[in-house]
């Protein structure tokens, strides 16, 4: 099975979210755009992991409970030219940070390989974009809503690949301490 762990977000940041890409839309000439249900930020992309592997991940994810909750703030709209997405990006944060490193350090005890080059939190929310004008134009067009937020839920997601699209399925959580 496809997994990942990831930040989920609360429901009124993923509103926000859906009208800034609804504003793009306006303006967006082809690309598909990532259903409201499926935003969060990816803590690590694990790719293809067997079933009975998952209790590791869960061991690694429970180490992270203690941490606190990251207080989070989109700060921009980006695009991510390697992988030709549009993606709402945060302000840097040492407890993210910290949460990410925490992890990693957890799955790399459990045999699993984590990617160590500079993290990047993100949502995407447009993949193969194209607009009608250049996208620095495009974004003084579209809000951002940025009032930050506590993103105290981690979760094991698995892909699932459906006829109308993919849908992340969460197969285990973690809730971080509170401030």
């Amino acid at each position: 099975m496809r997994v990942f762990i990831a930040l989920n977000l609360p429901d009124k940041t993923k509103d926000n979210l859906e009208r800034s890409a609804s504003q793009f839309k306006t303006l967006a000439t082809g690309g598909a755009f990532v259903p409201k249900e499926n935003y969060h930020v990816t803590l690590h992309f694990l790719g293809n992991v067997e079933k009975n592997n998952l209790i590791y991940i869960q061991s690694a994810m429970d180490s992270a409970i203690n941490m606190p909750a990251p207080k989070l703030s989109i700060n921009q709209f980006a695009v991510m030219r390697a992988s030709n997405v549009v993606c709402a990006k945060f302000n840097k944060n040492a407890d993210l940070t910290a949460l990410h490193d925490k992890l990693a350090d957890g799955l790399d005890k459990m045999g699993f390989t984590v990617e160590r080059r500079a993290y990047r939190p993100h949502v995407t929310l447009i993949r193969k974009y194209s607009f009608s004008l250049p996208f620095s134009e495009a974004t003084k067009c579209v809000d951002v809503y940025n009032k930050p937020f506590d993103a105290p839920e981690v979760v094991l997601y698995q892909s699932v690949f459906t006829d109308s699209g993919v849908k992340y399925a969460p197969l285990y959580s973690v809730t971080l301490s509170a401030r």
